[in-house]
């Protein structure tokens, strides 16, 4: 993506149709060298006038009062300065669902999914397991574990009291039932409360992170993606934890970077864990690494 420019294309008008709108959106991110202008225009659009996309493609004369088209002005003007597209519509698709994010929480990612399909699995093979999703952020995963694994009961944490509101709208969105407590890692739960804990832990190192893109760096919390220098602190804390929490027999599912399979599996190993396998994304590559504990 290009340097922004800001610029904006043509004036807004207090009375504009749908259409008007759109063309103007389109233009200014083609301007400013965004890789999909329309798409990027049909959301916020959405957002702004608060009504599904196929309402204005119905009745794209319809016209816009000025309080709607001044709310489609400030979205754009957000997204032009390089806050992501999730953060300024509020939402972000997992699995499928609809989820409310805000710059309190991670923005969900498609490899995410690949650790909720797998934890689905685990949990479908198991007798009304008690499962954790540790460090639950936007609650995606406890929410999309909770609707899609029959007779789970499932906990989500987070150290965040910001995150744990947002989760719990999700949660209440979607009919959800899970139970949201307030913990830096597992320091708040008993041992052998859980029969799988489930993860995506921040496992960015301090190098990565440096490269990662200003729009990541800028607007999504540096806590839930700076795993220490090498990426891995974060996941030898719970793995050196999780044994005792976990009951005998238990799983511990956590996502890693796409170049931490060796690397996740040494430490889960050291931590008496075994039978260590991993889950794979749509590219192939390792992204969850799942083990079971054995006392």
């Amino acid at each position: 993506m290009k340097t922004r420019l800001l610029r904006i294309h043509s004036s807004f008008q207090a009375q504009m149709e749908i259409k008007e709108l759109y063309l103007k959106g389109r233009k200014s991110f083609e301007e400013n060298g965004f890789e999909c202008p329309g798409i990027e225009t049909r959301a916020i659009l959405a957002r702004s006038l608060d009504t599904d996309p196929l309402e204005f493609y119905a009745h794209p004369e319809r016209r816009v009062n000025p309080e709607r088209t001044e709310a489609f002005e400030k979205l754009l003007r957000r997204r032009l300065a390089g806050e992501p597209l999730a953060y300024v519509t509020g939402e972000r698709e997992f699995c499928s669902r609809p989820f409310v994010v805000t710059r309190d929480v991670l923005i969900p990612r498609p490899e995410t999914e690949t650790l909720a399909e797998l934890a689905i699995e685990t949990a479908g093979r198991m007798k009304n397991p008690r499962i954790l999703d540790l460090g639950t952020g936007s609650g995606c995963l406890a929410v999309t574990l909770s609707l899609e694994a029959r007779g789970c009961e499932v906990f989500a944490s987070d150290v965040s009291a910001a995150a744990l509101s947002v989760a719990r709208r999700n949660a209440r969105t979607h009919g959800a039932r899970v139970r949201f407590v307030r913990s830096d890692l597992l320091g708040s739960f008993a041992k052998s409360s859980f029969d799988m804990i489930i993860s995506n832990p921040p496992y960015v190192s301090e190098a990565e992170y440096a490269e990662l893109s200003p729009q990541i760096r800028r607007y999504e919390p540096r806590m839930a993606l700076l795993g220490g220098k090498d990426g891995l602190a974060c996941i030898r804390k719970i793995a050196a934890a999780a044994g005792t929490t976990l009951r005998e027999g238990g799983f511990l599912l956590l996502e890693i970077g796409a170049s931490q399979a060796e690397s996740a599996e040494r430490v889960v190993r050291e931590n008496g864990f075994s039978d260590v396998r991993f889950g794979v994304d749509i590219s192939g590559v390792k992204r969850v690494v799942k083990a079971i504990w054995k006392k």
